[in-house]
């Protein structure tokens, strides 16, 4: 039994041995980024029946070891520290998640968010395996794929120009005087002064109060729209009335108008306030024909929101007619009565009224005293270049560009499994999926049992080198043991050898 008793000890130092490769390996990678610590398990190999002295079989059972052998070699996915990095693609997790990463047909999952972009606009790891993410267009993600920012003639990533489809106006009209005092059509007098071919078109005593806004075609070239205000006769229960035209400069109108004295002209209407100052009805007429004819003026359709719209053509490389809603607070659903504005006259109840009337939460008012500009808003914007990133905890990236914008371009996804203990290494700081862990399943960080997403940050190695030395010690002193086993073993088959002398 002496030979049993030096395999025995063999199976100990091997054991111990691995047990040793284990912890070194902890050791070599407790600064590595993302790395998750290794605990080694220890079980005994089969054991078999031994005769024994005893009369009664029955009772117990005697049985003698044959050494030990690794059980299970598990990986630790508990989180590691956190540490602040100056670069945004640095990426760690805060709870549950992997990153997931591909390289041709090669899909890897990674707790290491060491990423960077390559010459291609790629974001990769260290491995160059590209991390995967979803793009967003209009505010909605797509299927995933390599996340990649593809760079302009420029070698810089461009948000191509958006031509302007909407604006609003907010303001404070405090005007009373009708200035223009046309008795004829003194809800259309601003419409009737204007004059493309001078300079001004208005003069300066014709309004009393204008404010602009600068929108932009689909070339990116920025324009302005001005709006005149001025008052107008009262309408009925001694409801104020203000009447306004939209323009733009003559010199800017490419349309069927330029040149003549209706260039310049977009819309015309009026406003209702009532004695509070409320904002309470409105009207918009827009140009079909020669503008310069106030018959040809007729109440505007409407666009998206319930807002009134009207056609720009903007000269120059601007892209050609561009249809733009317009907004000070008031939506509807279309207009109820009224005809062309030549019809309203002096009358104010020929004005149409908005159907299906809803207030937004900011309009304009009419109170009394000085016309201010209070909220302006346009969706249209030039070309600009990418300036800086954002990751948010969601996994959204988006783009600071130098045109003022802020664009979301990917959303970062993370995954997770059945069985974190059945994922296999890789290398690299990488898992793959096998049988025992599970397919992936891919989720919306700070969603469900989804970690978030921290930008700047990289997650350091979950080892705990005091641990790691203290294993260390006892398992040197396992080995040490097992040695022992060995050489006494060999010392007693020596002494039994020696017997035949």
């Amino acid at each position: 039994m002496t030979i049993s008793s030096l395999y025995i000890g063999a199976t100990g130092m091997k054991t111990h041995s691995q047990g040793m490769q284990v912890i070194g390996n902890n050791l070599a990678n407790m600064n590595t980024v993302g790395f998750k610590q290794s605990m080694m398990l220890y079980q005994d190999l089969t054991s078999f029946g031994v005769t024994t002295g005893g009369n009664n079989p029955t009772v117990g059972m005697s049985q003698q070891g044959m050494g030990a052998s690794v059980a299970e070699v598990r990986v630790i996915h508990q989180s590691g520290g956190f540490e602040p990095s100056n670069t945004v693609t640095d990426m760690a997790i805060s709870g549950k998640g992997f990153f997931q990463v591909a390289q041709g047909d090669k899909t890897h999952y990674t707790r290491a968010g060491n990423f960077r972009f390559d010459m291609e606009g790629y974001l990769v790891d260290p491995g160059g395996f590209r991390l995967q993410a979803k793009p967003i267009e209009n505010g909605t993600s797509g299927a995933l794929q390599d996340l990649q920012l593809i760079a302009g003639d420029n070698g810089n990533m461009v948000l191509a120009p958006n031509a302007t489809t909407s604006l609003t106006l907010v303001s404070n009209i405090g005007v009373a005087e009708n200035k223009t005092a046309d008795t004829t059509d003194p809800y259309f007098s601003l419409l009737k002064q204007w004059d493309g071919t001078a300079e001004p078109p208005l003069g300066e005593g014709a309004f009393g109060y204008s404010e602009s806004i600068n929108v932009y075609d689909a070339g990116g070239n920025k324009h302005s729209v001005d709006v005149y205000y001025d008052g107008a006769p009262e309408g009925a229960n001694g409801q104020r009335v203000v009447e306004y035209i939209m323009t733009m400069p003559p010199s800017d109108d490419g349309g069927a108008a330029a040149g003549t004295t209706a260039a310049g002209l977009l819309m015309a209407g009026t406003l209702t306030f009532n004695s509070s100052g409320e904002l309470i009805d409105m009207t918009a007429y827009t140009p079909s024909g020669d503008a310069s004819q106030l018959s040809n003026w007729q109440p505007a359709a409407f666009g998206e929101g319930g807002k009134p719209s009207f056609t720009a053509t903007f000269a120059g490389d601007g892209g050609g007619a561009q249809t733009i809603t317009a907004g000070f607070g008031l939506n509807g659903t279309g207009w109820t009565g009224g005809g062309s504005a030549a019809s309203v006259g002096s009358n104010a109840s020929q004005l149409p009224q908005l159907a299906g009337l809803t207030s937004e939460s900011r309009k304009t008012t009419g109170y009394e005293g000085s016309s201010s500009s209070l909220y302006r808003s346009q969706d249209g914007y030039a070309e600009g270049g990418l300036m800086s990133l954002e990751i948010d905890s969601k996994g959204i990236m988006s783009g600071n560009f130098s045109n003022g914008q802020v664009v979301d371009l990917y959303e970062i996804p993370l995954f997770r499994f059945t069985s974190e203990f059945g994922l296999r290494r890789e290398g690299g700081n990488h898992f793959s999926a096998t049988k025992e862990s599970g397919e992936a399943q891919e989720g919306a960080a700070t969603t469900e049992n989804f970690g978030a997403v921290v930008a700047s940050t990289l997650e350091t190695s979950n080892v705990d080198a005091s641990r790691e030395f203290v294993n260390m010690i006892i398992t040197q002193r396992g080995f040490q043991s097992q040695s022992k086993v060995v050489t006494t073993a060999d010392s007693m088959l020596q002494k039994a050898l020696e017997l035949k002398r």
